[in-house]
């Protein structure tokens, strides 16, 4: 069945990293084209993240967007106190103003900032943990997504089946028309033969049909104006065109589109060749149809 290209997911999750959020959004696009933004010190998670969703879209500008909220907490760094080292800096300290007998009381903030004594440790993450963590919430986002493309594609199925069907009853009204015009072609040609013996005989002059003569020309003319291999190969093209839109798990959008060309090229040919104002005005309405088809099919995966 086929699937719509823009769609749109969103999600949360809660982890041991903070509550992860997902988004994802689809747009129309001749290829497969996939954005990921995530926060900075994750960006070295862009081409697993990518290849994810490669794995799940085909076609399509795809907008990833990764944030994570830690809980109150903007980093993975913790502070610790070395107090054993601390206490020997006071036991140096103390025993220096006893032997220069200082008096100056200890200030707490040049303890700490003597080396060694505060220190800043930044935890360990485990990438695997942390991909698995952004995967399972973007897995949603993405569920989402493809949930609405395929929603989508249901109503652009219904709209381009409705149109199928005016283009192959079009095509069998052209059908029909056809070999009217050679009848037609001969009773014109026919008739103007017919007035001119008239005015011949008019004029004293004595004239007569050459049946073999008019036979020769309608054959010529049907011959020239004949469209039915193109009415075939059209035939053809829009049973193919059903065809794709019905499989299953497949992405078919340049399929259609190539198949759309190969319709439209039929019906100017059958335009050019047959030479008649009403199978003219069906050919319109044929490109009308596929044109309206077209703009549709640039929205399917």
């Amino acid at each position: 069945m086929i699937k719509s290209m823009t769609g749109y997911g969103r999600s949360e999750l809660k982890t041991d990293l903070g509550t992860v959020t997902a988004e994802a959004k689809s747009f129309n696009s001749k290829n497969l084209n996939i954005i990921v933004k995530l926060p900075d010190s994750l960006s070295y998670l862009d081409m697993q993240i990518a290849g994810y969703v490669k794995n799940k879209i085909s076609r399509g500008q795809v907008n990833i967007l990764i944030d994570i909220n830690k809980n109150g907490s903007s980093t993975n760094k913790k502070a610790n106190i070395d107090i054993l080292l601390l206490k020997e800096y006071c036991d140096i300290i103390n025993s220096l103003k006893e032997s220069f007998s200082i008096t100056d009381p200890i200030n707490l903030q040049t303890l700490l900032s003597l080396p060694g004594v505060l220190n800043v440790d930044e935890k360990e993450e485990n990438s695997d943990e942390i991909l698995s963590d952004l995967l399972k919430a973007l897995d949603v986002a993405i569920a989402q997504l493809l949930d609405m493309r395929e929603k989508e594609g249901m109503v652009v199925l219904e709209d381009i089946t409705e149109r199928l069907e005016i283009i192959s009853k079009t095509v069998e009204n052209i059908a029909i028309r056809t070999p009217e015009i050679i009848n037609e072609y001969r009773e014109r040609l026919r008739k103007r033969i017919q007035d001119l013996v008239q005015d011949q005989n008019i004029m004293n002059y004595h004239l007569n049909i050459d049946e073999s003569r008019i036979a020769m020309e309608v054959s010529i003319m049907a011959e020239r104006s004949d469209i039915n291999e193109e009415l075939v190969r059209l035939r053809s093209h829009i049973n193919q065109f059903k065809d794709t839109l019905l499989k299953i798990g497949e992405p078919v959008g340049r399929q259609l589109d190539f198949i759309l060309q190969e319709i439209n090229r039929e019906v100017n040919t059958i335009s050019s060749k047959a030479n008649d104002y009403q199978i003219s005005a069906e050919c319109i309405r044929l490109k009308n149809e596929t044109e309206k088809i077209r703009e549709q099919a640039q929205n399917i995966e």
